[in-house]
Protein backbone atom coordinates (compact mmCIF):
# COMPACT_ATOMS: atom_id res chain seq x y z
CA UNK A 1 0.00 0.00 0.00
CA UNK A 2 1.35 3.42 -0.93
CA UNK A 3 -1.33 5.62 0.64
CA UNK A 4 -4.93 6.39 1.41
CA UNK A 5 -7.29 9.36 1.37
CA UNK A 6 -10.79 10.57 2.08
CA UNK A 7 -11.98 12.35 -1.09
CA UNK A 8 -15.29 13.58 0.28
CA UNK A 9 -17.28 11.38 -2.12
CA UNK A 10 -15.19 8.23 -1.48
CA UNK A 11 -12.59 6.64 0.76
CA UNK A 12 -9.59 5.20 -1.06
CA UNK A 13 -6.55 3.00 -0.57
CA UNK A 14 -3.69 3.26 -3.08
CA UNK A 15 -1.56 0.32 -4.22
CA UNK A 16 0.94 -0.28 -7.03
CA UNK A 17 1.16 -3.36 -9.22
CA UNK A 18 4.46 -5.00 -10.21
CA UNK A 19 4.86 -2.57 -13.14
CA UNK A 20 4.30 0.48 -10.97
CA UNK A 21 0.75 1.15 -12.21
CA UNK A 22 -1.32 2.80 -9.50
CA UNK A 23 -4.42 0.99 -8.27
CA UNK A 24 -7.07 2.74 -6.19
CA UNK A 25 -9.43 0.60 -4.13
CA UNK A 26 -12.31 2.73 -2.93
CA UNK A 27 -15.85 2.77 -1.68
CA UNK A 28 -18.26 5.57 -2.39
CA UNK A 29 -19.78 7.50 0.47
CA UNK A 30 -23.55 8.13 0.40
CA UNK A 31 -24.38 10.63 -2.37
CA UNK A 32 -26.06 12.83 0.25
CA UNK A 33 -22.57 13.59 1.67
CA UNK A 34 -21.02 14.58 -1.70
CA UNK A 35 -20.31 18.27 -2.43
CA UNK A 36 -22.44 18.58 -5.58
CA UNK A 37 -22.70 22.11 -6.97
CA UNK A 38 -25.72 23.58 -8.78
CA UNK A 39 -23.99 23.14 -12.16
CA UNK A 40 -23.51 19.39 -11.49
CA UNK A 41 -19.80 19.60 -10.71
CA UNK A 42 -18.71 17.37 -7.85
CA UNK A 43 -15.97 18.79 -5.66
CA UNK A 44 -13.39 16.38 -4.31
CA UNK A 45 -10.92 16.80 -1.47
CA UNK A 46 -7.85 14.94 -0.26
CA UNK A 47 -7.99 14.49 3.50
CA UNK A 48 -6.66 11.94 5.98
CA UNK A 49 -8.31 8.54 5.77
CA UNK A 50 -9.90 7.06 8.90
CA UNK A 51 -8.12 3.77 8.18
CA UNK A 52 -8.81 2.11 11.53
CA UNK A 53 -12.56 2.77 11.20
CA UNK A 54 -12.55 1.19 7.73
CA UNK A 55 -10.48 -1.77 8.91
CA UNK A 56 -12.96 -2.47 11.70
CA UNK A 57 -15.84 -2.62 9.18
CA UNK A 58 -14.16 -5.41 7.21
CA UNK A 59 -14.06 -9.15 7.51
CA UNK A 60 -10.98 -11.34 7.60
CA UNK A 61 -10.70 -12.81 4.11
CA UNK A 62 -8.03 -14.23 1.84
CA UNK A 63 -5.89 -11.18 0.94
CA UNK A 64 -5.38 -12.41 -2.63
CA UNK A 65 -9.06 -12.66 -3.61
CA UNK A 66 -11.28 -9.71 -4.47
CA UNK A 67 -14.81 -9.92 -3.11
CA UNK A 68 -17.47 -11.06 -5.57
CA UNK A 69 -19.11 -8.05 -7.16
CA UNK A 70 -15.92 -5.97 -7.02
CA UNK A 71 -15.70 -3.83 -10.14
CA UNK A 72 -13.54 -1.05 -11.48
CA UNK A 73 -15.31 2.24 -10.83
CA UNK A 74 -12.87 4.55 -12.57
CA UNK A 75 -9.44 4.80 -14.11
CA UNK A 76 -6.77 7.53 -14.02
CA UNK A 77 -4.69 8.08 -17.15
CA UNK A 78 -1.30 9.80 -17.33
CA UNK A 79 -1.37 12.24 -20.25
CA UNK A 80 0.79 15.08 -21.56
CA UNK A 81 -2.05 17.68 -21.59
CA UNK A 82 -4.93 17.08 -19.18
CA UNK A 83 -7.17 19.78 -20.66
CA UNK A 84 -6.83 18.42 -24.21
CA UNK A 85 -7.32 14.82 -23.02
CA UNK A 86 -10.41 15.80 -21.03
CA UNK A 87 -11.89 17.55 -24.08
CA UNK A 88 -11.19 14.46 -26.22
CA UNK A 89 -12.95 12.06 -23.85
CA UNK A 90 -15.85 14.44 -23.27
CA UNK A 91 -16.43 14.70 -27.03
CA UNK A 92 -15.89 11.04 -27.96
CA UNK A 93 -17.41 9.28 -24.94
CA UNK A 94 -19.99 11.93 -24.05
CA UNK A 95 -18.61 12.44 -20.54
CA UNK A 96 -18.99 15.65 -18.52
CA UNK A 97 -16.39 17.59 -16.55
CA UNK A 98 -16.99 17.09 -12.83
CA UNK A 99 -13.90 18.79 -11.42
CA UNK A 100 -10.70 20.23 -12.90
CA UNK A 101 -7.46 21.76 -11.74
CA UNK A 102 -4.67 22.96 -14.06
CA UNK A 103 -2.94 19.55 -14.10
CA UNK A 104 -5.92 17.16 -13.93
CA UNK A 105 -9.56 16.64 -14.83
CA UNK A 106 -12.19 14.26 -13.46
CA UNK A 107 -15.00 13.38 -15.90
CA UNK A 108 -18.05 11.13 -15.75
CA UNK A 109 -21.36 10.11 -17.23
CA UNK A 110 -24.46 11.19 -15.34
CA UNK A 111 -24.26 12.17 -11.70
CA UNK A 112 -21.16 10.14 -10.74
CA UNK A 113 -18.01 11.82 -9.32
CA UNK A 114 -15.73 10.38 -12.03
CA UNK A 115 -15.45 7.40 -14.32
CA UNK A 116 -12.25 8.70 -15.89
CA UNK A 117 -9.54 11.06 -14.69
CA UNK A 118 -6.68 12.42 -16.75
CA UNK A 119 -3.61 14.02 -15.21
CA UNK A 120 -0.14 15.36 -15.99
CA UNK A 121 1.40 14.17 -12.72
CA UNK A 122 3.92 11.91 -14.50
CA UNK A 123 5.19 14.93 -16.48
CA UNK A 124 3.75 17.35 -19.03
CA UNK A 125 5.95 16.05 -21.86
CA UNK A 126 5.05 12.41 -21.24
CA UNK A 127 5.94 10.18 -24.21
CA UNK A 128 3.47 7.49 -25.33
CA UNK A 129 4.03 3.99 -23.94
CA UNK A 130 6.01 1.87 -26.39
CA UNK A 131 4.60 -1.51 -27.43
CA UNK A 132 5.94 -4.34 -25.28
CA UNK A 133 7.12 -2.13 -22.42
CA UNK A 134 5.56 -2.19 -18.94
CA UNK A 135 2.45 -0.10 -18.48
CA UNK A 136 -1.17 0.03 -19.48
CA UNK A 137 -1.75 -1.77 -22.80
CA UNK A 138 -5.47 -0.87 -22.84
CA UNK A 139 -8.53 -0.66 -20.62
CA UNK A 140 -12.05 -1.88 -21.42
CA UNK A 141 -15.19 0.23 -21.54
CA UNK A 142 -18.50 -1.59 -21.98
CA UNK A 143 -21.46 0.13 -23.62
CA UNK A 144 -25.08 -1.00 -23.45
CA UNK A 145 -26.14 -0.72 -27.10
CA UNK A 146 -24.90 -0.87 -30.68
CA UNK A 147 -26.21 2.69 -31.12
CA UNK A 148 -23.99 3.91 -28.28
CA UNK A 149 -21.00 2.12 -29.84
CA UNK A 150 -21.70 3.65 -33.27
CA UNK A 151 -22.10 7.12 -31.75
CA UNK A 152 -18.63 6.79 -30.19
CA UNK A 153 -17.26 5.80 -33.61
CA UNK A 154 -18.91 8.85 -35.20
CA UNK A 155 -17.48 11.23 -32.58
CA UNK A 156 -14.01 9.65 -32.89
CA UNK A 157 -14.09 9.97 -36.68
CA UNK A 158 -14.94 13.68 -36.36
CA UNK A 159 -11.71 14.09 -34.35
CA UNK A 160 -9.80 11.76 -36.71
CA UNK A 161 -8.98 9.45 -33.81
CA UNK A 162 -7.70 6.02 -34.90
CA UNK A 163 -10.21 3.17 -34.56
CA UNK A 164 -9.57 -0.52 -35.15
CA UNK A 165 -12.54 -2.88 -35.22
CA UNK A 166 -11.70 -6.19 -33.52
CA UNK A 167 -15.07 -7.78 -34.37
CA UNK A 168 -18.66 -6.59 -34.94
CA UNK A 169 -19.14 -5.54 -31.32
CA UNK A 170 -15.67 -4.50 -30.15
CA UNK A 171 -13.10 -1.90 -31.19
CA UNK A 172 -9.95 -0.18 -30.05
CA UNK A 173 -9.97 3.62 -29.88
CA UNK A 174 -6.60 5.40 -29.65
CA UNK A 175 -6.50 8.81 -27.97
CA UNK A 176 -3.97 11.59 -28.79
CA UNK A 177 -1.61 10.23 -26.10
CA UNK A 178 -1.60 6.77 -27.68
CA UNK A 179 -3.77 5.29 -24.89
CA UNK A 180 -6.06 2.51 -26.13
CA UNK A 181 -9.65 2.24 -24.93
CA UNK A 182 -11.14 -1.12 -25.89
CA UNK A 183 -14.86 -0.49 -26.30
CA UNK A 184 -17.28 -3.41 -26.45
CA UNK A 185 -20.95 -4.18 -26.16
CA UNK A 186 -21.83 -5.36 -22.65
CA UNK A 187 -22.45 -9.08 -22.49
Amino acid sequence: MVGGADHGYSEALYLEDLEGNGIELYRDKPVSSWDIREDGRIIGVTEALAAQDIYELGEKVDPFILAEGTRMGHIHLSVKDSHAASQFYQKVLGLEDKFSIPSASWIAAGQYHHHLAVNEWAGKGLAPREQGLPGLAYYVLEVESKEELLNIVKQAQELEAPIKWLNLSELDLVDPDGIVTRIRLAR
